[in-house]
């Protein structure tokens, strides 16, 4: 099984596995910790020029991304950063830095990777799960 079916597996288990079937859960567990990892360090080198890791996190953050995807989320970055060469980044640079804002909004890390998959990504709410810090 490829890395993309692993987690297109593994977020079906995960979405409903709290609710009973329920579609509008949170997954966890859709990126690894080492993956998240490098995601800060993409964010550190190229993002810190311009943003702060707060604002990735903050009332105004929730308030817009929370009736979205983490896919709206990845394709605006890849479309619009970094500002100065948009696009510039790998696929894999990209899919690293949505890891690392899903943690910082209260995602918890698990063992797969994150991938650049459309459909995995689309069923990945920005709404910050239940239960962590503001």
């Amino acid at each position: 099984m490829d890395a993309a079916a692993q987690a297109s597996a593994h977020l079906a288990e995960t979405s409903t596995a709290d609710t009973g079937g329920a579609s509008d859960s949170t997954p966890s567990g859709v990126f690894s910790a080492s993956q998240a990892g490098r995601g800060r360090a993409v964010f550190v080198d190229l993002c810190s020029e311009c943003h702060y890791t707060s604002e990735m996190r903050d009332a105004p953050f929730q308030f817009t991304w929370k009736r979205r995807t983490a896919w709206d989320l990845h394709r605006l970055v890849v479309r619009d950063m970094p500002e100065d060469a948009p696009g510039s980044l790998s696929n894999q640079q990209y899919i690293d830095v949505t890891a690392y804002i899903l943690q910082l909004n209260g995602y918890p890390p698990g063992d797969l990777e994150l991938v650049r998959d459309e459909a995995i990504l689309r069923a990945i709410p920005m709404k910050k799960p239940a239960g962590t810090r503001p």
